[in-house]
């Protein structure tokens, strides 16, 4: 049977990849904002604004490899690849789990096994922050927006957003008053 851990790790990956603001803890972000306000020590500050980014911008990657470790046994031959790439894990995940994925498929060509084809997104190069930054438009954004423009993870646009605002250089606009369909409105940002 397989533990909470494992259950947790799969969970909010999961959830990450469908949402990762779903992930942000509103009640211990305004905790740590609260404890920050009343700090006087500048090394108790640091830790505790570390502690507010990281809590504001769950750190995906992270939660991948968590996932990564514990997956396979959590998913006990009842769940199946097809199942976890319907949910958007990608293939090469699966495979770092150590599940049995069939190898690319080829342009035209379903992949062998599972009777259904399974595809594998490009891997793209990693942008740096400081790529991210210099991507930042003027006028309003939202998170996928800049993420779209530079080419980004969602973890790494959040991380740059998150401090860019707490360096004063970004504001919130608050949400997206335009925004219609499913799920929340996007948080519009701007340049100060």
């Amino acid at each position: 049977m397989p533990n909470a851990a494992a259950e947790s790790a799969v969970r909010d990956y999961l959830r990450a990849l469908k949402d990762p603001s779903s992930l942000r803890d509103e009640d211990t972000i305004n905790d740590l904002t609260k404890r920050l306000e009343q700090s006087d020590d500048a090394l108790e500050r640091l830790r505790l604004r570390q502690q507010l980014l990281d809590a504001e911008a769950p750190d995906v990657e992270r939660l991948e490899e968590a996932f990564v470790t514990h997956a396979k046994a959590w998913a006990e031959d009842t769940i199946s690849v097809n199942a976890f790439v319907a949910e958007g894990v990608a293939p090469d995940v699966l495979r770092r789990a150590g599940f049995p994925v069939p190898g690319p498929a080829r342009r035209g060509r379903a992949a062998r096994g599972g009777g259904q084809a399974v595809t594998t997104r490009a891997r793209r190069s990693r942008v740096t922050v400081d790529e991210v930054r210099a991507a930042i438009p003027d006028g309003t954004f939202t998170i996928k927006t800049l993420q779209e423009v530079s080419g980004a993870s969602p973890a790494v646009v959040r991380k740059v957003v998150a401090e860019e605002e707490s360096a004063g250089r970004l504001r919130s606009d608050g949400t997206d008053p335009d925004h219609r369909g499913p799920g929340r409105a996007p948080v519009l940002y701007r340049k100060v």
